[in-house]
């Protein structure tokens, strides 16, 4: 029948069924066993976090806050329509605002603007204010009070406004709103200062630029009024004089295509003329002949006379004196007719030559206006430069002089884009330290490390705590455990004198959970080997202090009780305690049997514990091991076991000697004692070596001073507390019983 603290009642991952072997599984419940575990260190660590920042938090300096508003507009206002300032207080888009007002509120927390504060409240010469790093020891007036000023300041813009609040604080209120307000008056003031000093180095340089530009204009008219008295311009412009000349050149170039049209169309005229000569049909079929009246006339009066021939002719013939009369008449109306014709032939001809001239006189006159234009050209290439000159000089001289008084109006004018929305105000309220937010931060902090420092101290813990820890590490079933017995389970210290009660507890108090504990390991025990029962058994433990006696004392104790014959045995020759514990002498014991001074019975005492007995150690030899080493040692274990039923063999711990090896494979098995808590995973391993090494038969572990009562264990001794409270309930009358 397995023990119900063996590795097959223990419940694992993959026994249960809950989940497939090899599977890991997430147990809180771990993590808070090991919290409630170690809750002091926890506890006192956040409580001493915890009262280091109250200590702290109360020794700071109270901080005051106070907030004064300004309004820092983009553009500053417009007075006059169409003047420009000279320095520009704001600017246009989107990104240029953006880096615009970044760059103000840089310039608040300035150390010029700093400065400025510190002298205008008088800061440098207050001995009070402090400095920090330099404490007072700097003499008043030579202190730089710009970066301490700055530290307590900043600048926080109100989102989407225009808005920014420069917000200060100093351990003083009155101080804090005084300086706030200082801040702001005096960036106000810098502001308006960069705008009027720009305005009046501009006036300045104005100034000193239109009496040089007025030199110049001078010094360039007056050569130019040299150049155009020099060449007669004075009356007349040179554009006018180019003007005139070029009227007149178009003008003359126009008459002179006339005159050659006219003259071509005489002289075509005049070709036909001439080669008209002595034909008078020819004559009169020109156009100037019959366009004359005159001749046209005398035409007219020459048909009419020879009409009027032909009709007296033949009327009277031609010897008629009238016909002589009308004959004279048509002569002399030849003779006008044919001088008509040649005035008027002549005078086409005097025409043309007319014209001829005139072309020739045009082309003269001509000749001279292109010449003049030449000339004036010439003059051009000379005005032109001096009149730019002059011209230039006169509008930078007037644009200068236009800036100039468009910048003495402006200096006029104390605009500024800078006003205060709301003056700073002492607050009686600090800002910092807050104890509340202080206190709470550490207690958060403080848990979080406690419960952190829980799990690291679980992890750089190297000893055997659990039934687990005990069964992986050695690798042997857990037997059972004993828990504190006596003062030591009250937290009291044992004295030399109180080892007697303790290791009898289990006999003086049955009841007692402790009794409950070790007779469930005598059980286990037991039931180990039914078909071949241990007739000898070694108790140790991996080192000293770890309650291997006290263990090996109960187990023989509830042996005894069962109505089995025991004997205790101290093995430990080199700090025997059995012979305390039971209160019998020590003169003679093992030792003295072994080298033959004396017989068992003598050697064998009695003991208050009915079928227990107890063989002390005897005298201490100086050579243990090799005392267990012969055989003697071995007759002793022979005869001991042919007189009870059950022999235990207290060992001394199989880290300091290698007793419990001889001793563990002349027997038929070994407890090994753990302290929970103490006993570290290498002390086991090592002990769980050296007696397989030797061939011992380890039977199973104790876990021994185990507080059943602490909370930090969780489940794993549920079932010995519920043994120690059934053992209390079972031992009370019925009507105690009733009352539980």
């Amino acid at each position: 029948m397995p023990s119900p603290f063996s590795p097959e009642a223990t419940d694992k991952p993959g026994v249960s069924g809950l989940l497939p072997p090899g599977e890991a599984r997430l147990d809180l419940r771990v993590h808070l066993r090991t919290i409630r575990k170690r809750w002091l260190a926890a506890v006192l660590i956040a409580g001493g976090l915890v009262g280091g920042v109250f200590a702290w938090t109360y020794r700071q300096p109270k901080i005051y806050e106070a907030t004064c508003s300004i309004v820092i507009e983009s553009m500053a206002p417009q007075v006059l329509q169409g003047v420009k300032d000279v320095v520009e207080l704001g600017t246009g888009s989107f990104w240029a605002n953006r880096e615009f007002y970044e760059t103000q509120y840089r310039i608040i927390r300035s150390k010029d603007i700093a400065q400025r504060v510190a002298d205008r409240l008088g800061l440098t010469h207050d001995v009070d204010y402090p400095v920090p790093g330099a404490g007072r020891t700097a003499p008043a007036g030579k202190r730089d009070l710009s970066g301490a000023l700055i530290g307590q300041t900043r600048v926080a813009p109100v989102k989407d406004s225009r808005i920014a609040n420069i917000i200060v604080t100093d351990r003083n209120p009155q101080r804090a709103a005084l300086i706030a307000n200082a801040f702001a008056e005096t960036y106000i003031e810098a502001n308006l200062e960069y705008k009027l000093e720009g305005t009046s180095k501009a006036t300045g340089w104005l100034g000193e630029q239109v009496v040089d530009l007025r030199k110049k204009l001078e010094a360039s008219e007056m050569r130019l009024y040299d150049f155009k008295k020099e060449q007669n311009l004075l009356a007349v412009s040179l554009d006018d004089k180019q003007s005139m000349t070029s009227q007149n050149l178009q003008h003359f170039n126009q008459k002179l295509a006339d005159l050659r049209a006219k003259r071509l169309e005489l002289d075509a005229n005049r070709k036909l003329i001439m080669e008209a000569q002595g034909k008078i049909e020819e004559q009169e079929s020109l156009p100037e002949i019959r366009q004359n009246m005159v001749i046209q006339q005398l035409r007219t009066t020459f048909i009419e006379l020879s009409k009027l021939k032909a009709d007296l002719e033949s009327r009277y013939g031609d010897k008629h004196p009238k016909i002589d009369n009308i004959g004279n008449q048509l002569a002399a109306v030849t003779r006008d007719y044919q001088s008509e014709i040649g005035k008027v032939l002549k005078s086409a001809d005097k025409a043309y030559q007319a014209v001829v001239e005139n072309e020739k006189s045009l082309v003269k006159l001509m000749e001279r206006e292109k010449q003049e234009a030449i000339e004036i050209a010439k003059v051009e290439a000379t005005y032109k430069p001096l009149a730019r000159d002059a011209e230039n000089n006169a509008k930078v001289y007037g644009l200068i002089a236009q800036r100039q008084k468009e910048t003495d109006l402006t200096g006029l004018m104390r605009t500024n884009n800078v006003r205060v929305l709301d003056r700073a105000i002492a607050v009686g309220r600090p800002i910092k330290p807050n104890m509340f937010v202080n206190l709470a931060v550490a207690l958060a902090l403080g848990l979080v490390l406690g419960i952190a420092s829980t799990f690291v101290i679980e992890i750089f813990d190297n000893t055997l705590k659990t039934q687990e820890d005990v069964e992986q590490v050695i690798g042997v079933p857990v037997l059972g455990v004993v828990p504190i017995i006596g003062d030591a389970a009250a937290g009291k210290r044992t004295d030399p004198v109180d080892l007697k009660q303790r290791d009898m507890g289990v006999f003086r108090d049955p009841k007692s959970s402790a009794a409950e504990c070790c007779r469930s390991i005598r059980t286990n025990l037991l039931f180990m080997s039914p078909d071949r029962p241990i007739r000898t058994m070694v108790v140790t433990s991996p080192g000293p202090q770890e309650g291997k006696t006290t263990t090996a004392i109960n187990l023989g104790i509830t042996m005894a009780q069962a109505g089995s014959r025991v004997l205790l045995v101290d093995t430990d020759m080199r700090r025997p305690r059995l012979h305390r514990s039971f209160g019998v002498p020590n003169e003679v014991g093992a030792s003295s049997f072994i080298v033959g001074e004396a017989a068992l019975d003598d050697a064998i005492k009695r003991t208050e514990v009915p079928n227990l007995d107890v063989l002390p150690c005897g005298p201490t030899p100086p050579n243990p091991a090799e005392l267990l080493h012969t055989d003697r040692f071995a007759k002793l274990l022979d005869d001991c076991k042919a007189r009870y039923d059950l022999v235990i063999l207290d060992s001394p711990p199989t880290s300091a000697v290698t007793d419990p090896a001889i001793i563990g494979n002349k027997a038929d098995g070994v407890v090994l004692v753990v302290r929970g808590g103490y006993t570290t995973r290498d002390a086991g391993s090592y002990a769980r070596r050296q007696l397989a090494d030797a061939k011992a038969r380890l039977l199973g572990a104790v876990v021994n001073q185990v507080d059943l009562t602490g909370r930090g264990y969780g489940t794993y001794y549920y079932y010995y507390r519920s043994y120690a409270r059934y053992g209390r309930y079972y031992g009370k009358t019925d009507e105690e019983g009733a009352k539980a």
